[in-house]
């Protein structure tokens, strides 16, 4: 029986009025920030996460952190760089956040990631544009027993074995690790409960359909029309709306942009017929650093001030304020 690999990866989402077409792979421009491991969120731009990965020990190669993902992909440009033969007999189910495609897949015989290294890793090879610029994208959902730990300040990103060891400065949030292997956080927007996704493959927060539903009554205004871009082909339709303020464990997130879509991704996590949100790059590049400790369900924060953000902290409680202003 063939598996679903499941990369949750919305790397791209523009307003409808600035599309004509799905953007070209040429679109991407050129950004300083490219030269960086760990971008934090600007006024300007969203954040990533990349991590140097040798493939067969060619490398290094730039690689997207996906913490909504339970497996890794490779693109399309890199396999052809590195003249990897696609096992004709051998194809994968990608469910990206977006929709389902059928992708010739990969084997590569040594991955490495710092002290991580794993033999005969297939991999889907895929060809769309959110892939310009990276080697591949990996799933920490699916990669073991690991900790990933990623400071923006510093421009420093570790994968390394999960651990006991406390870490100091840093506000805990304890998570649930899902059936399939994510870091899900209680949360509440507005008045309203909600079960939040870490997923650091997505350069903004989306709420379900459910969650816009129950604070629909309290809406200001409707929502602009946006376009949704993952690692397949499809490509859904959405709106931002400015949200209430947004609570997760000790963090307070105001004036934050939400995306309501029925992505297919709410469904396959069974989050689609109660309020729920992906936490993107939107929100979790607004801080100094953040670990995420699969094996022990625990996600930390350690908070800072930046551009356009401010932070203030109140005993255990950091308010992060954005400034969005929508569409008229």
């Amino acid at each position: 029986m063939k598996t679903t690999i499941l990369v949750a990866c919305v790397a791209a989402l523009l307003p409808v009025a600035a599309l004509a077409a799905p953007p070209p792979a040429s679109a991407a421009k050129p950004d300083p920030s490219d030269t960086l491991l760990a971008s934090p969120t600007q006024l300007d731009r969203v954040g990533r996460i990349l991590v140097p990965v040798y493939i067969d020990g060619k490398g290094p190669f730039r690689f997207l952190v996906d913490t909504g993902a339970d497996g890794s992909m490779i693109s399309q440009a890199l396999v052809q760089r590195l003249g990897l033969a696609s096992n004709h007999t051998s194809d994968e189910q990608v469910q990206g956040t977006t929709g389902l495609e059928r992708l010739p897949c990969v084997t590569i015989a040594d991955l490495r990631i710092g002290s991580i290294v794993k033999h005969n890793v297939h991999m889907p090879v895929s060809p769309s544009p959110v892939m310009t610029g990276l080697g591949g994208i990996l799933g920490m959902a699916g990669f073991g027993p690991v900790r990933v730990l990623v400071d923006f300040h510093n421009n420093r990103v570790e994968i390394d074995r999960s651990s006991t060891r406390l870490v100091d400065g840093y506000l805990g949030i304890q998570a649930e690790r899902t059936s399939g292997g994510l870091l899900m956080i209680p949360a509440s927007v507005g008045d309203i409960d909600v079960e939040a996704v870490i997923d650091t493959g997505a350069e903004e927060t989306l709420g379900n359909s459910a969650l816009r539903a129950a604070l629909l009554r309290n809406a200001a205004k409707h929502p602009e029309d946006a376009r949704i871009y993952g690692v397949t082909k499809q490509v859904s339709d959405g709106g931002i709306s400015p949200s209430p303020t947004i609570v997760f464990g000790p963090l307070v997130v105001q004036g934050l942009g939400i995306v309501y879509s029925d992505v297919p991704i709410f469904k396959i996590w069974h989050l689609d017929s109660r309020p729920a949100l992906i936490i993107g790059m939107n929100v979790l590049g607004s801080v100094d650093a953040l670990v995420l400790d699969y094996p022990r369900a625990q996600v930390y924060l350690r908070p800072i001030q930046t551009p356009g953000i401010s932070v203030d902290i109140d005993q255990s409680v950091t308010l992060i304020k954005h400034d969005f202003t929508g569409g008229d």
